[in-house]
């Protein structure tokens, strides 16, 4: 699979040198252009894969105490100025300190995977709460007004309504740690909201 992505960035930088010949047409360098945006999806969409294949296969071994309360305050005010143009309300409600024995760079990616799943399918002036407990976190944000496939959300390529400039693999990401890490993810849709739940098992 890197040898993939390697081809596909050395595929890329071919386009991008074509790009720079200033005899092109508008017509040619717009093509060029379509073919450069998706050749860096590719290359994100592989990417992920080989994450995903990293995860399962569990080469993410050390683990340290994490606090998750501290995890999600450090990441928060990132994806609100990324996110700012949606003007979306976060409330943060936290009823204990969250803390798991789990391997930093996962517990990042699953914290960060999800923050992002709150912002990416939401409505512009939508909500995005969030709770914390001893053992557990839930992410509940606006968006569609139908629930989704609660069975089939966290597999892979599952096809719901993808937003344009994403892998669609999120949530696959954030089910893998839970395996990988005796925790549990589920979903349901409440009162128009939808709502994501990770809770140690352990």
């Amino acid at each position: 699979m890197k040898a993939i992505i390697d081809a596909l960035a050395i595929i890329g930088n071919r386009v991008e040198w074509l790009l720079e010949d200033s005899s092109l047409s508008d017509e040619q360098a717009m093509e060029l252009y379509k073919i450069n945006k998706t050749l860096s999806r590719a290359v994100r969409l592989n990417k992920t894969l080989l994450l995903l294949t990293k995860i399962d296969n569990n080469q993410f071994v050390d683990t340290t105490t994490v606090s998750i309360n501290e995890l999600l305050h450090r990441y928060m005010d990132d994806y609100q100025e990324v996110y700012d143009y949606k003007e979306i309300q976060i409330t943060l409600n936290e009823k204990e300190n969250f803390h798991l024995q789990i391997n930093e760079t996962l517990a990042t990616m699953l914290i960060t995977n999800l923050l992002k799943n709150a912002y990416v399918h939401n409505n512009e002036h939508g909500t995005i709460q969030i709770e914390i407990g001893k053992d557990y976190i839930t992410f509940s944000n606006s968006g569609d007004l139908q629930p989704l496939d609660e069975k089939r959300i966290f597999e892979r390529f599952y096809q719901g309504k993808k937003k344009e400039g994403t892998t669609g693999l999120g949530l696959a990401i954030v089910a893998a740690i839970c395996r990988q890490c005796s925790l549990a993810v589920s979903y349901r849709f409440v009162n128009n909201m939808h709502e994501f739940h990770v809770t140690n098992n352990k």
